[in-house]
């Protein structure tokens, strides 16, 4: 049986697939976080009330929406790659308004370096799909 259509598979570029799985990484720590928060094992923010619950959900709606972006990102989705690299860019940024520890600066690179892999690997994530 011939095979009338060739299929043609395109290789992924190994830093397209580094800047997902940090993508999804940093996505499920601030959910991880926002959970910790939320259930309130440490004392300090048990002590928080209802402010925990805000701020449980201020950490929740950054990691979702780098999950959903991770998803769309797989499927080459073109407006998750310039919703992802808007987000990535201003997390980057608003960091350096806060207290700069070095978790914050853990943080900051987290954002940072998936950001400059999206701009670096733009072309295969904005080529047309064949």
């Amino acid at each position: 049986m011939k095979e009338t259509q060739k299929t043609k598979i395109t290789k992924i570029p190994n830093s397209v697939t580094l800047t997902q799985i940090i993508i999804l990484v940093i996505g499920i720590v601030w959910i991880g976080f926002s959970l910790y928060m939320a259930i309130g094992p440490d004392p300090s923010f048990a002590q928080l009330g209802a402010y925990r619950w805000i701020m449980a959900g201020m950490t929740f709606a950054p990691g979702l929406f780098l999950v959903v972006m991770w998803f769309l990102l797989r499927k080459r989705w073109k407006p998750a790659w310039y919703l992802a690299v808007i987000a990535l860019g201003l997390m980057s940024v608003v960091i350096i308004f806060d207290q700069v520890g070095w978790v914050d600066v853990l943080v900051m690179l987290g954002s940072a370096i998936p950001f400059v892999l999206l701009i670096i690997d733009r072309k295969w994530y904005l080529k047309t799909k064949n």
